[in-house]
């Protein structure tokens, strides 16, 4: 639009005669109204509304091969399944605001739909959904659970990455997320995806972090890149160490050295410098989660001894599936000297 405003309009009327207002027309749906270079549509079903989105980006796509990289069209699509208010042809609501919402925090390609929506075309659909957990939206007031459809990555040349989170082909790579302590002297940068996103309740966690609870996000090692001071590491457990700065004290990850040939880092979610866009999936080790500590959300909860990797980890070493117990302060004292023979 800031380069030649006139031919993106005019490449956008053609879009919408040849590929949107057909596919439109095809799925039964109806354009409420268009705002700019957006457009408001309503479908009489869920499952029109994302067949319609899934066809229209595939379209978008190929259409976009046969022009210059700075002369494609990109779109982003969010769909919300609510009532809605209506006057004259025009609608309105929450349930219209919450679409909006959802188009803007969608990747460039993609489909992102309310979770209702996904409910009802996830066993109608052959179309892959990745579950971005609960997303605060803006001037929303609760947390909504998100689903996104990649239709088609991007495409990149040489040694550029593809695909999420790599949303356009760029000569120059940039890590996943990055992250680091308080004071500075240690920071991380993470290259791939995350495996695994959660919270974790298990005794040892509240002890080493002085919190109820801890966010953590799996990466695997060889995706993590250290810079600055080398951090310090505390032996926790028979099966794992703990990381930490050794000037500032912030814990940054747990190493379970028994899960996984390649290895795994357990990076806590809140020394990332955009822990907003990394939210959680599952609750872990949740028979250890304080009666007082509410966290009113519909995700899985797990306890220790239903992980069967982490379960035989324990056993194997001589614990019980759910693990050790550490007992009081002057039990682990204790427990610390008897290790050392003292």
């Amino acid at each position: 639009m800031g380069s030649d405003e006139a031919g993106t309009l005019a490449a956008l009327d053609a879009r919408r005669t040849d590929l949107i207002d057909p596919l439109v027309a095809k799925f039964d749906g109806r354009i409420v109204k268009t705002m700019g270079d957006g457009l408001l549509l309503e479908f009489p079903s869920a499952v029109n509304a994302v067949e319609f989105s899934i066809d229209v980006q595939r379209g978008m796509a190929a259409s976009n091969e046969k022009v210059g990289e700075d002369r494609q069209i990109v779109l982003r699509i969010g769909i919300n399944l609510g009532d809605i208010v209506v006057e004259g042809e025009d609608i309105f609501g929450d349930g219209v605001n919450l679409a909006a919402r959802l188009q803007e925090i969608c990747e460039p390609g993609a489909v992102c739909l309310a979770g209702g929506v996904y409910e009802q075309v996830s066993s109608r659909s052959d179309q892959k959904f990745e579950d971005l957990g609960y997303r605060k939206l803006k001037n929303i007031r609760q947390p909504v659970r998100v689903h996104q459809a990649r239709v088609i990555d991007a495409q990149s040349d040489g040694d550029n990455r593809i695909g999420w989170p790599y949303l356009v082909a760029t000569k120059e790579r940039k890590p996943v997320a990055s992250g680091g302590c308080f004071c500075g002297d240690v920071r991380f940068e993470i290259w791939g995806e995350p495996s695994a996103i959660g919270y974790c309740h298990c005794r040892m966690c509240q002890l080493a972090l002085g919190g109820p609870v801890s966010a953590w996000m799996a990466c695997e090692k060889k995706f993590v890149k250290f810079l600055g001071d080398a951090p310090k590491v505390y032996r926790s457990s028979q099966i794992s160490e703990r990381a930490f700065c050794g000037n500032c004290g912030t814990s940054l990850y747990t190493d379970i050295k028994a899960l996984g040939s390649s290895g795994f880092y357990s990076i806590r979610l809140a020394t990332l410098d955009n822990p907003e866009d990394f939210p959680p999936s599952c609750h872990f080790g949740v028979e250890n989660q304080l009666p007082w500590l509410e966290i009113n959300d519909d995700l899985p909860r797990i306890r220790t001894e239903e992980d069967p990797e982490l379960a035989a980890c324990w056993t194997e070493v001589g614990q019980p599936k759910g693990g050790p117990n550490p007992g009081t302060a002057e039990e682990r004292r204790r427990s610390k000297l008897k290790a050392l023979d003292l």
